[in-house]
C-alpha cells in the first residue's frame, strides 16, 4: 500500500466558532494509538467453569458475587488473595519493545483496578504487591519497572487508577469515608510524584466506595491534586480533557473540561462551548470465540484458560490479527479519534509470543502506509471558508499507485471545518469524480448542503481523517492512477 499525500486544511475568516483546544488536548490528538494494559490480580485468577459463560468472564472487582467465586480469595473474600500474583518472567522492557513495534505512543496500565490491588508498594493501603510474596519475595514494584522502561522507550505513561471504586478498602478493610478519601488521594499523589511523568489518568467506576462518602468532594480533591502536582497531565474519559466517542465533531455543550461533573460529554454540536478530542475503544486483543470477531466473551485481562465459546479449543490461543488492527486504525484514527487498543501481558509478565508477532506485523503495515513520508509530500492549504480548494498535482508523479488520502485540519487554529467533499480528475480526463460526497441536510433541495453536520451521517467523520479510495472496477487491487487535479469543498 502507498499513501498518496497529506493535506492540512485551514478555513480562514470564520469569526465565531468552537474554542481553541488547550495544550493538553493538542498533545493528545497527536498520539493516534494508545495501548490499554489490564494487568493485575485478575490476570492470575482461575474462576469456576460456569463463570466463563457470564457477560464478562474476566471481570473481578470484589463485587461480582452472582456466581460463586470464592476460590483464590482466602481471608480477602470477596477480593482475590494477593498471593496469587506471580508473573514468572516479568519484563516491562518486553512490553515497551512490542508497543513500539506497533506504533503505540502511550500505555495505560491498571495501577489499581476496581478490586483495589496496587501494582506498587503503596504506603496508603495494605492491599498491594507487598503481599505478593511469591513474586520477588514481596519486594517487587511493577510501576517502577513500567515507568523506567516507558521513559527509556519514549512511550508516554497513563494510569488507570480507580479512585472511586476500591473493593478491598470498601468491602474487606471497611474503612470510613474519611479514611477512604485519604487512601485514594494518598495513592494518587504517590503515583504522580514517584512514577511519572504521568501523561494521563483514565478514570471510571463510581460504585465501590463507603456509604456516606462525599463523591463530589473526592473528585474535586482528585482534580485539585492532579492540576497542582502535574498541570500537564490529561484526565479522561468522562471528566476532564477527553470524551468517549459520541460523535464526529470535537465540540460539545459540556461538561466543562476539568470539571467534576459526573455526566458524560454531550452530543457534538454547532454551538458547543467546549473542545473535546474523542477516544474510541477500537479493538481488544482477546475478543470473541477465535479472537477475530466481536462475539462475546471479551477478555480485558489476559486469560489463557478461557475455553468457553472458544472454537480454537484449550488453552486459549485466540487474539486479534494484524488486518483487524489495521482496519481498526482506519475507523478510529482515520475518523479523527484516538485508537484505544486493549492489549495486555499474559501471566508470565510478558506479551504473548503470538500476539507480539501480530503487533509487529500490524506496526509494519501502518508504518509503511501512513507513517512513511507521503508520496507527494505535505500540502498546507489555507482558503476562505466556503471556497473550494483546487490542487494541481506535480506531473512527474502522474501514474503512481496509491490507496489512501490523509486530510487534517490545523486544530491549533480552532475547529472551523465541520466537513468537506472531495472530488478528483483522473489523468487525461476532464470529468470530476466524487470520493467524499457532501452532506446533504436539506432533503427537499439537495443543492443546499446546510451548515455543520450533526454527527449522525457516516460521512460526517472525514475532516482530519483517512480516506480510502474504492477499488477500481477493473481490478481488485486497491491501487489507482494518480489524479491530476483535486478539488475540496469545505463545509463550515
Amino acid at each position: 500500500m502507498m499513501l498518496l499525500f497529506s493535506l492540512f486544511l485551514v478555513c480562514e475568516g470564520k469569526s465565531e466558532g468552537p474554542p481553541l483546544p488547550n495544550p493538553r488536548q493538542v498533545e493528545f490528538l497527536r498520539q493516534e494509538l494508545t495501548q490499554f494494559f489490564h494487568f493485575g490480580l485478575p490476570t492470575f485468577w482461575d474462576p469456576p467453569l460456569e463463570y466463563l459463560y457470564s457477560a464478562n468472564p474476566t471481570y473481578h472487582d470484589c463485587y461480582t458475587t452472582a456466581i460463586d467465586h470464592g476460590n483464590q480469595t482466602g481471608s480477602y473474600y470477596p477480593c482475590l488473595d494477593p498471593i496469587i500474583f506471580n508473573p514468572t518472567d516479568f519484563s516491562a522492557e518486553d512490553w515497551m519493545e512490542n508497543a513500539a513495534a506497533l506504533g503505540t505512543s502511550e500505555i495505560c496500565l491498571t495501577a489499581h483496578h476496581e478490586g483495589g490491588f496496587a501494582l506498587w508498594p503503596t504506603n496508603f493501603s495494605n492491599y498491594s504487591v507487598k503481599l505478593a510474596k511469591n513474586w520477588r519475595g514481596g519486594k517487587g514494584d511493577v510501576l517502577r519497572e513500567f515507568a523506567d522502561a516507558a521513559n527509556r522507550w519514549g512511550i508516554k505513561i497513563c494510569y488507570y487508577l480507580n479512585v472511586a471504586d476500591d473493593g478491598y478498602e470498601n468491602l474487606v478493610n471497611k474503612v470510613s469515608p474519611k479514611r477512604f478519601m485519604e487512601t485514594q488521594l494518598g495513592m494518587l499523589n504517590e503515583v504522580l510524584t514517584q512514577y511519572g511523568p504521568v501523561n494521563r489518568f483514565w478514570f471510571d467506576g463510581t460504585t465501590g466506595f463507603p456509604k456516606g462518602l462525599n463523591v463530589t468532594l473526592l473528585w474535586e480533591r482528585v482534580y485539585e491534586t492532579i492540576r497542582t502536582v502535574s498541570p500537564s497531565t490529561l484526565i479522561s474519559p468522562y471528566r476532564g480533557d477527553i470524551c468517549a466517542s459520541i460523535g464526529s465533531l470535537y465540540t460539545s455543550s459540556g461538561p466543562t473540561p476539568n470539571s467534576t461533573d459526573g455526566a458524560a460529554c454531550s452530543e457534538a454540536s454547532e454551538d458547543g462551548k467546549f473542545f473535546y478530542p474523542t477516544e474510541m475503544h477500537g479493538i481488544t486483543a482477546q475478543m470473541g470465540p477465535d479472537g477475530n470477531t466481536g462475539t462475546t466473551p471479551t477478555y480485558w485481562f489476559w486469560h489463557p484458560w478461557a475455553c468457553a465459546k472458544n472454537i480454537s479449543g484449550c488453552p486459549w490461543v485466540g487474539h486479534t490479527n494484524a488486518s483487524r488492527i489495521f482496519d481498526s486504525y482506519i475507523t478510529t484514527v482515520g475518523h479523527g479519534a484516538i485508537l484505544n487498543f486493549n492489549c495486555p501481558a499474559e501471566r508470565t509478565g510478558r506479551m504473548n509470543a503470538s500476539l507480539a508477532a501480530v503487533m509487529h506485523e500490524a506496526g509494519e503495515a501502518l508504518n509503511a502506509t501512513f507513517r512513511a513520508p507521503p508520496l507527494l509530500g505535505v500540502y498546507n492549504v489555507s482558503t476562505p471558508c466556503g471556497t473550494p480548494i483546487e490542487i494541481s498535482l506535480p506531473g512527474d508523479h502522474l501514474g503512481a499507485p496509491f490507496d489512501y488520502v490523509v486530510t487534517r485540519e490545523d486544530l491549533l487554529q480552532g475547529q472551523r471545518v465541520a466537513n468537506y467533499s472531495f472530488e478528483y480528475q483522473a489523468v487525461g480526463s476532464t470529468l470530476w469524480e466524487t470520493l467524499v460526497p457532501p452532506v446533504i441536510l436539506n432533503k427537499t433541495n439537495p443543492s443546499e448542503f446546510g451548515d455543520r453536520p450533526d454527527g449522525n451521517d457516516p460521512r460526517d467523520q472525514y475532516i482530519g481523517r483517512i480516506v480510502r479510495f474504492p477499488a477500481p472496477s477493473h481490478s481488485r487491487a486497491l491501487t489507482h492512477t494518480l489524479r491530476a487535479l483535486i478539488r475540496i469543498s469545505l463545509v463550515v
